[in-house]
């Protein structure tokens, strides 16, 4: 079986990436399945390659400017596909998604797609594979009930989650006070992830109390990175990298204040690493976290409202904190693995190809 993934911007602080990262090395382990990789660059392609995979490099863009690039992709997708006897796309953004079911009746190739957002725009051009993988029931829902899907193309599985906690020693590389109480953040520098919520909820909590520093994982520009951090002394940022085990090791809290989200895997890692997880009550997030039992949620873009999570759970005392730290690493273990994970698609491979 030849089978080729499509993913733009392989970078560290995607969580598609994260996410083709833990089953890509499963699928390339399948001795029935010749695994093929396409993107168009990234900051962590080595992550790819420490794993056994070699990707193909396509210039392709996001949003409008893929106009400019249309009619080459087209030609350059066709020509691979052809050259390797492909069988099944798998692709994890609109735009390849679009092109691979352009051509998929001339090339008699059976597609796939993950959808890891919620997204709206572009009815008619979306989502038209065989198969469609919603990385939530708030995904699924928006693609049934905004898009038009048919039900019966939609297959709702919730993203893998690697259990295996890397051990590092227990001193901090960090050069943060050892008496901070830290908070942490980690996302792409992208309005939709709400940073500016939570700068604006840490310079109020700051004041009163002055024994907790944020931690801020990003890529931001310097000039970004530089007006934060002359704004307040606690506040400490960091490029992202392959290994985060150490912001979550040093952590009492993470905070994923998204205006947006569909299955966020810092949620999932806030459980495997027990630490105390506040999101805002949105799509997948308030779908996975339930108020006070397995997290904490605040009203989206309320600074307010985060205000108030954010003292709240530094006022807890250590056992409720434990209960709802333990409770959500209960239930992110309850998810599948990369090998579970990747087996389910397997399966999928397997029936869209016995349909034919």
């Amino acid at each position: 079986m030849n089978v080729l993934h499509i993913s733009p911007n392989f970078n560290y602080t995607c969580g598609v990436s994260k996410y083709l990262t833990l089953i890509l090395p499963e699928l390339n382990e399948q001795s029935h399945i010749n695994l093929f990789f396409i993107t168009n660059g990234g900051d962590s392609l080595k992550r790819l390659e420490n794993i056994g995979i070699q990707p193909i490099i396509i210039n392709f863009k996001t949003g409008f400017k893929n106009l400019f690039y249309l009619r080459k992709n087209l030609k350059e997708l066709k020509n691979f596909c052809i050259k390797n006897k492909i069988e099944i796309i798998h692709t994890h953004h609109r735009y390849p998604e679009f092109l691979v079911n352009h051509l998929k009746r001339e090339l008699n190739i059976k597609t796939v797609t993950t959808v890891h957002s919620l997204v709206k725009s572009f009815k008619k051009f979306s989502f038209n594979s065989d198969r469609i993988i919603a990385v939530s029931k708030a995904v699924e829902s928006n693609l049934i009930h905004y898009f038009n899907v048919n039900p019966e193309r939609v297959i709702q599985l919730y993203n893998p989650v690697d259990f295996n906690i890397k051990q590092i020693k227990d001193e901090s590389n960090l050069n943060i006070p050892s008496n901070y109480r830290i908070i942490l953040f980690i996302g792409r520098n992208d309005k939709v992830k709400g940073l500016d919520i939570l700068l604006k909820a840490f310079e109020n909590v700051s004041k009163t109390y002055s024994n907790i520093a944020l931690i801020i994982v990003s890529d931001l520009t310097k000039e970004q990175r530089e007006k934060i951090e002359k704004g307040n002394n606690k506040i400490f940022i960091f490029q992202p990298m392959e290994d985060v085990y150490e912001f979550y090791k040093n952590s009492e809290i993470v905070i994923l204040p998204s205006h947006v989200e569909s299955f966020p895997y810092v949620m999932l890692e806030a459980g495997i690493y027990k630490k105390l997880f506040i999101g805002s009550n949105v799509g997948g997030i308030k779908e996975f976290i339930e108020d006070e039992k397995n997290g904490l949620l605040f009203e989206s873009e309320n600074v307010d409202s985060l205000i108030e999570r954010i003292i709240f759970a530094l006022n807890l005392d250590l056992a409720t904190k434990s209960n709802i730290t333990e409770n959500l690493h209960n239930k992110v273990l309850s998810l599948d693995n990369p090998q579970t994970y990747t087996q389910k698609l397997v399966n999928i491979y397997r029936q869209l190809l016995s349909n034919e």
